[in-house]
């Protein structure tokens, strides 16, 4: 994990990747819950162009840094402001979308290897390893939840990000 860590803190260019994630969220053509999938893969885009992460949209992953599947999730402010800086709101990580499958099942099931949980709002980047990850799914609603807390993630010391915006909107 340690090469991924040192590539996401040394080697993107997060300028440009939360350009692109600026300039989805504050562009007009973007406003419905139904955009989420095109502002999701255009985030995934923006990492496979300004980083060497390679999007793959693979079942149960997203990317690949070299022979290492990852998961991305993203989320506006995903970490705690006041409650607790270092814990995350929940968020989703698997639909169920009529499988038969059981939270047990999900955390049996390895489908990656790192789980990359970026805040869009506060600009931070967490790393989580799957074997970890798996332990915190918890049944919500449709789909399995997760939250983290301090000890559960390692964060990139990510240098001052000063955003580069694409020179036209998105949509």
């Amino acid at each position: 994990m340690n090469n991924f860590i040192q590539h996401l803190e040394q080697d993107v260019n997060w300028n440009k990747v939360f350009g692109v994630v600026d300039s989805l969220y504050s562009d007009k053509g973007f406003t419905s819950n139904a955009d989420n999938f095109a502002r999701a893969t255009m985030v995934e885009k923006a990492l496979d162009k300004f980083s060497n992460l390679k999007r793959v949209d693979g079942v149960g992953y997203d990317l690949l840094f070299g022979d290492k599947k990852v998961e991305l999730k993203t989320k506006k402010n995903l970490f705690y402001k006041r409650k607790d800086p270092k814990a995350t709101t929940n968020f989703k990580m698997k639909n169920f979308q009529g499988d038969k499958k059981t939270v047990e099942d999900y955390k049996n099931e390895k489908t990656f290897d790192y789980l990359l949980v970026i805040d869009l709002t506060a600009k931070r980047v967490a790393v989580v390893d799957d074997n970890k990850a798996r332990t915190l799914y918890e049944q919500g609603g449709d789909g399995i939840l997760i939250s983290l807390k301090e000890g559960d993630y390692y964060e990139c010391n990510l240098p001052e990000i000063n955003v580069t915006l694409p020179p036209t909107n998105l949509s």
